[in-house]
């Protein structure tokens, strides 16, 4: 079976799709086909790693959802990386999610899970979903599909903890359901081990949970903004950055929390020492 992961915060603005952008392409230049699902209505990692613009796309996650006719047609297109495919979001989730309650009146919270079932997944694929920053039936859907959820945290806010429990108790209430979930791994991100709110915030999210946290945290960094703003990834923008090893030795972790060993591992190129200039 595939792996299928959740990035998940009911919180905007925590490196969401940051993550799922750039996480993606690392396990696929670590030797892994993956597809990415993009479950939000703004759609940003469409317009990020999708070769064609998202209202242009005939088949998106929306109409998978809404229409059970289009999973007969693998529904995943090209992306800008090789050995990435990906499921265009669409601003029409927004009439998905209200839509769900009709389109499956005894289980509106499993309709993506059935649609998957239904799809030509390889055992290898690891396929990321990309979730709204709500705890939305989306992201109820969302988790019932997954194995595991891949949490992101801010490390820059002192807030990036509050409100926390009600992701802890959606999940416990996805798991009646979906016994299997568990919780990947949390990951800091924008992180800048320079400033005391930052360092303090790190602590604060390590004690929580413990060996939950990932060892690799995310920058924030110029050059992962410059590779979103031009419509690529950190590997393609500047592979010798900071933010380019630091996806690399997270597709590492994640790789090795799911039991998997890299294919392959280009990061032996990148410059392991980045400097300031670079990051």
């Amino acid at each position: 079976m595939p792996h299928i992961i959740s990035v998940v915060n009911q919180k905007g603005g925590v490196g969401k799709t940051t993550t799922v952008v750039h996480l993606s392409a690392a396990i696929a230049r670590l030797g892994y086909p993956v597809i990415v699902i993009d479950l939000d209505p703004q759609a940003n990692a469409s317009t990020t790693l999708g070769l064609m613009d998202p209202y242009e796309v005939k088949a998106t996650i929306a109409t998978v959802m809404l229409d059970d006719s289009k999973t007969s047609v693998s529904p995943w297109s090209d992306s800008i990386e090789d050995n990435v495919n990906l499921i265009y979001g669409h601003v029409q989730l927004t009439k998905v999610e209200r839509d769900l309650p009709r389109i499956s009146i005894s289980s509106p919270a499993l309709v993506l899970r059935k649609r998957l079932a239904k799809m030509a997944l390889d055992a290898n694929h690891i396929v990321l979903l990309d979730c709204p920053p709500s705890l939305s039936l989306l992201t109820v859907n969302a988790l019932a599909t997954s194995d595991h959820c891949l949490i992101p945290m801010e490390s820059g806010s002192k807030y990036s903890l509050d409100g926390y429990e009600d992701l802890e108790e959606l999940i416990r209430d996805v798991q009646d359901v979906n016994p299997t979930l568990d919780i990947l791994g949390v990951l800091v991100t924008r992180h800048d081990g320079r400033k005391n709110v930052c360092k303090a915030m790190k602590s604060a999210i390590e004690r929580h949970f413990g060996n939950k946290v990932f060892e690799t945290s995310i920058v924030s960094s110029a050059r992962i903004q410059e590779a979103e703003t031009n419509k690529r990834t950190i590997f393609q923008h500047d592979r010798k950055s900071t933010g380019a090893r630091q996806f690399y030795d997270l597709g590492r972790e994640v790789l090795k929390r799911l039991a998997l060993e890299p294919v392959s591992d280009p990061s032996e190129e990148i410059i392991r020492a980045a400097t300031p200039a670079e990051v």
